[in-house]
């Protein structure tokens, strides 16, 4: 009884407001946005505390606290493992359909953006977007040409000149580009290759390409590459006579004789039957997005939305969405927002 006493003291001699702004800071710093959202509600010097410029450097993006949109107005949550109303982050509404957006941290373009940046050169698209460095305001966008003969560009946001450098060609003669992974340290993008498949670096200091001496998973099909932890990671389907049987996740390994895709997680039986929706035979194709090691596949078709964590590798169904169209759907999916302080703030924004 003395000890239960005792401890009970001990706990009420140390309330909230007796630890030291810092320490509030610290231990605060680690919920995700979303989740200080009532926090901030709770009292005025909570509210100040958040608000305030020495907190928001300690932030960093939550690796759960994202949002996959789906449409302008809804967006999976993988924190809450929920489809939600997409926060007030951006001025997403036509014509500010979104073109492309980075890796973390999150930074979306969209048509209105573009306005305000040198044109795109003709018949070029973006490929990526990178935020250089971390908290900076300056970002470099890539753009490509489609076709046989694929050319890169780059534009540094930060150049007075504000203009797109050519830089260089592609090493070999290709159908099509999928998605852009943006290295750890920002200084490349690996690109997957279809038609022949390939794996495919840009350096973004050179402006060079080149292509990884990797042989590629047989009978790949809805590719998507992400990174996480300093290590490449590439989720696909497997096709047998143009119907994919399994989905698998291989992780890049450099060993001394050579680089190689090693198998280290597979969609189980029932993860795999929610996502196809039961099209065995007719189910062609998935989208995805990733953001911190938190991979979401869609089938915009059916609403059917699955969850691999590559920390665990574990997977998970998410909540299925109806009522949705397919094609705005799949032309939103794959764009990710992150909550940032100005989700605390109150203030509405466009990301540029």
């Amino acid at each position: 009884m003395a000890s239960t006493t005792t401890a009970a003291v001990d706990a009420g001699a140390c309330p909230w407001d007796s630890l030291p702004s810092h320490l509030q800071d610290r231990i605060l710093s680690l919920i995700p946005v979303t989740e200080l959202l009532p926090v901030a509600a709770a009292s005025r010097a909570l509210r100040r505390l958040l608000r305030s410029p020495a907190f928001h450097v300690l932030l960093s993006p939550h690796r759960l606290d994202a949002f996959f949109l789906l449409t302008p107005r809804l967006a999976v949550h993988p924190l809450s493992r929920r489809v939600l109303p997409t926060p007030p982050l951006a001025a997403l509404c036509p014509p500010s359909y979104p073109l492309v957006s980075s890796a973390s941290p999150s930074r979306l373009i969209t048509y209105a953006t573009l306005h305000f940046l040198p044109p795109i050169p003709d018949g070029s698209y973006l490929l990526s977007v990178v935020v250089q460095p971390p908290l900076s305001s300056s970002s470099i966008l890539v753009a490509v040409t489609t076709g046989a003969a694929v050319r890169s560009y780059t534009l540094d946001t930060a150049d007075p000149s504000r203009h797109w450098a050519s830089r260089g060609d592609l090493p070999l003669s290709i159908s099509l580009l999928g998605n852009a992974a943006v290295a750890g340290d920002r200084s490349q993008l690996f690109v997957l290759g279809r038609g022949p498949d390939a794996l495919l670096v840009f350096h973004l200091a050179t402006g060079t390409w080149e292509e990884l001496p990797v042989v590629m998973p047989q009978d790949l099909t809805t590719a998507h590459l992400f990174v996480y932890d300093g290590k490449l990671f590439l989720v696909g389907g497997v096709e047998r006579l143009g119907e994919v049987e399994r989905v698998v996740v291989w992780r890049l390994e450099d060993e001394e004789a050579a680089m190689l895709w090693r198998e280290v997680a597979v969609m189980p039986a029932e993860v795999f039957d929610e996502l196809v929706a039961d099209r065995h035979g007719s189910f062609w194709h998935f989208q995805a997005a990733d953001r911190l090691g938190i991979v979401c596949l869609y089938n915009a078709v059916d609403g059917r939305l699955v969850m691999f964590d590559a920390v665990d590798g574990l997977w998970t169904v998410l909540p299925r969405v109806s009522g949705l169209d397919a094609e705005e759907s799949g032309r939103w999916f794959g764009h990710v927002l992150e909550p940032g302080v100005e989700l605390l703030l109150g203030q509405r924004h466009q990301r540029s």
